[in-house]
């Protein structure tokens, strides 16, 4: 079900200067998270207990402190650090205060926490590093539960995970169903695709693809284009030729952008243009653009801020703060901090049972014998049984100003 929640400001502009840059660097935004190898195992000479459980459920923070995401991290941390605060003054979990062990994901590795014997892992935010360092953490004899609060890549989608990696930030996949969704609100019954032709451009335009599939939507043109080509005048006439109601470009912020670029130069009548969320990152381009051809511009991102008022914010801040909560509600209703066990349970809790918003109301359902539904501060939170992330999620859908910037935000979420 979708539908048009609220409109509010965007929680982008609430971060520090810098992030969405970096975002583009630790979520599935850049190609090279895609053409990442999915199951590179970290190498060690350590050899790794399976974790049993001692009545005591020890997290790991895996996310960055320096680096590329050294502005995204501390936020997510101090508000990780806040929800276990506020666990362990209810009672902790299993009647024990949390333990907790940081290791900086610019500088550290998964295999750290692994070695500390932890039970669970917050992070990474990075899709390229879930992607290369993943493997020894989601091992089947041997792993730990993973929640990344932020990694969206496509890639990750049918990961090898054997049930222990879940995501609180919808996948990229989900996202090409948000602006399926935006095209058919238009009331357009056709849509051109370009997109740029890599690993990643790839996946989103397949993904975009199945997501059309079933509605009213006919895929006039499905284009791709090379980093390599100078010229995209030829893609841009091919994918106006049939007279779309809407052109989807998707890739990231350089090579995307130059789509645009040519697609301004191409008509003077521009269809609807919808991008997804990394090429909002090219703002010299898009304040270069005709005043036509930008009011014709639209966004669609990921909404990473909290849906509840008054609750900590900031760039997927309320993303991680789900994450402790749906690890420490999982663990009480299995009465086990043993990850293969309490695996079960991380999508039982966020479904099909009393909703509850926050962990002392659903610890206390729990407490009861009650099934949960947790909601959490990134909105409705339902994990799927098969891939662990979330089925329905909060999409932002905004324009954009003379300077580039995002304007008229509204807030949608998108599910079954």
């Amino acid at each position: 079900m979708t539908g048009v929640a609220s409109r509010r400001p965007s929680p982008v502009r609430t971060i520090l200067a810098g992030a969405l840059v970096v975002a583009s660097v630790l979520t599935a935004c850049t190609g090279d998270d895609d053409t990442a190898p999915t199951t590179t195992e970290a190498v060690t000479t350590t050899t790794i207990a399976p974790r049993v459980s001692d009545g005591v459920l020890h997290l790991g923070i895996f996310l960055p402190t320096t680096g590329p995401g050294a502005a995204i991290g501390p936020p997510m941390i101090a508000a990780i650090n806040d929800a276990v605060a506020t666990i362990d003054s209810l009672g902790g979990v299993l009647g024990h205060d949390i333990e907790m062990t940081p290791v900086d994901e610019g500088a550290g590795t998964i295999q750290d926490l692994l070695d500390a014997g932890v039970d669970a892992i917050i992070g990474p935010a990075s899709s390229l590093i879930a992607l290369s360092q993943l493997q020894p953490a989601v091992d089947a004899n041997t792993g730990v539960v993973v929640c990344s609060p932020m990694a969206t890549a496509l890639a990750l989608d049918n990961y090898p995970d054997h049930n222990l990696f879940f995501r609180t930030a919808p996948s990229d996949s989900l996202q090409m169903v948000a602006i399926a969704r935006q095209a058919e609100r238009t009331g357009t019954r056709s849509l051109a695709i370009g997109y740029l032709d890599d690993p990643y451009g790839r996946g989103l335009a397949e993904s975009l693809e199945q997501a059309a599939d079933g509605r009213p939507l006919e895929i006039t043109r499905s284009l791709g284009f090379s980093s390599d080509q100078d010229d995209l005048t030829d893609i841009a006439d091919q994918l106006l030729a049939d007279d779309p109601g809407v052109v989807a470009v998707l890739g990231d912020a350089d090579d995307g952008s130059r789509l645009l670029t040519a697609l301004d130069n191409a008509t003077t009548d521009p269809p609807l243009v919808i991008v997804n969320d990394t090429i909002r990152q090219a703002r010299q381009t898009i304040q270069s653009l005709s005043p036509t051809f930008r009011e014709q511009l639209e966004g669609v991102a990921p909404a990473s801020g909290s849906m509840i008022d008054g609750a900590p914010s900031g760039f997927f801040v309320p993303h991680a703060v789900d994450c402790v909560n749906l690890i420490a509600l999982a663990v009480i209703d299995a009465q086990s901090d043993d990850p293969k066990t309490f695996r079960r349970e991380m999508t039982s809790v966020s479904s099909g049972g009393r909703v509850c918003v926050t962990f002392e109301g659903c610890a206390a359902f729990l407490e009861d014998n009650l099934g949960i539904d947790y909601n959490g501060l990134s909105g409705r939170l339902e994990l799927a049984n098969a891939t662990g992330d979330p089925t329905r999620a909060n999409f932002e859908v905004f324009g954009f100003d003379a300077d580039g910037d995002e304007i008229g935000d509204v807030v949608t979420e998108v599910g079954p």
